[in-house]
């Protein structure tokens, strides 16, 4: 079950730099849309809070770290991310920070000692070589901040990802990416008083839009720290890579993005990696199941 939330999530996020690019013809700078999406994310999270009222107690510790992640990696990883959107195709963008699994297996290693087997770096290697071939060209020579942007991101994304790994396993997820969230619109209303930019008047579809990506981001986010619960940091991130396949179909769809032989390749490879990768682990969760005591028949069902 947990790999297919991620696939879930992976479709949601790959959904959000189409959002964007959209909002940013409306001419919505990063900072305004994602000042608007981390509010209306953040009071949606507090108002399903107030309304089921979880029993969690959280300790000061915990407490510390969530806010310190809402308020530095996060809009790093983030804002960084959507800064380059607005200098980069879509679809390049999607793909190159896709490429964070790579980083997320050395990092998981050092971290928590989890790592993948040789067979699974093998298919992780396969993966990414098909998400470059989905990204088609080379990212205008142009903007090399746009690069350094993506880069920042990627890094920051792999060391949020084995964090998140860490500190699921004693925050409930919904608690957890609210407190992050509200740290984190602290931080955008914060740039925004600094730059002196104004969050009205938005048109009312780049409002709609704004909104979508709020919804589909904090669902998806959701949805991976539930399956960090269960499932490696690397692991997620591979299954994650089926992201770029979607922002680049729908960039294709949408954006006037060309379709080429070459990405078609690419997503066949990524599609087909995640597929195998998604089996053999389906295949290991079983075997352990079929091997503990009264076990049956080892079919738990459990991705």
């Amino acid at each position: 079950m947990a790999a297919i939330l991620i696939l879930i999530s992976a479709t949601l996020y790959g959904i959000s730099p189409i959002l964007a690019k959209i909002a940013y013809g409306y001419g919505v700078t990063p900072l305004v849309l994602l000042t608007w999406r981390v509010t209306v994310s953040a009071g949606l999270l507090w108002t399903i809070i107030a309304a089921f009222r979880p029993r969690v107690r959280l300790g000061a510790p915990m407490f510390g770290t969530l806010i310190l992640l809402g308020a530095t990696f996060v809009p790093i990883q983030v804002y960084s991310y959507f800064f380059a959107l607005s200098l980069l195709p879509a679809s390049t963008a999607s793909v190159i920070v896709n490429t964070a699994p790579v980083h997320v297996a050395w990092m998981e290693r050092l971290a928590l000692g989890e790592g993948l087997g040789r067979g699974d770096l093998v298919i992780l290697g396969v993966i990414v070589g098909g998400a470059m071939l989905v990204a088609g060209a080379t990212p205008q020579a142009g903007h090399p901040l746009g690069l350094v942007a993506l880069g920042t991101t990627t890094l920051a994304s792999a060391f949020y990802l084995v964090v998140q790994r860490r500190v699921v396993r004693d925050a409930p997820p919904l608690v957890m990416l609210a407190i992050i969230q509200l740290s984190s619109a602290a931080v955008y209303w914060t740039g925004m008083v600094l730059t002196g930019q104004s969050l009205s008047p938005l048109p009312a579809p780049a409002l709609a839009v704004i909104v979508g990506s709020a919804l589909t981001a904090s669902t998806a986010s959701f949805l991976v720290l539930l399956a960090l619960r269960t499932l490696a940091a690397t692991q997620t991130a591979m299954l994650g890579m089926l992201e770029p396949v979607v922002t680049v179909t729908l960039s294709v769809a949408l954006l006037a993005d060309t379709m080429t032989w070459v990405r078609l390749v690419g997503i066949a490879t990524v599609l087909g990696g995640i597929a195998v990768f998604y089996w053999r682990l389906r295949e290991s969760v079983g075997a352990a199941v079929g091997a503990s005591p009264g076990s049956g028949d080892g079919n738990s069902g459990a991705l």
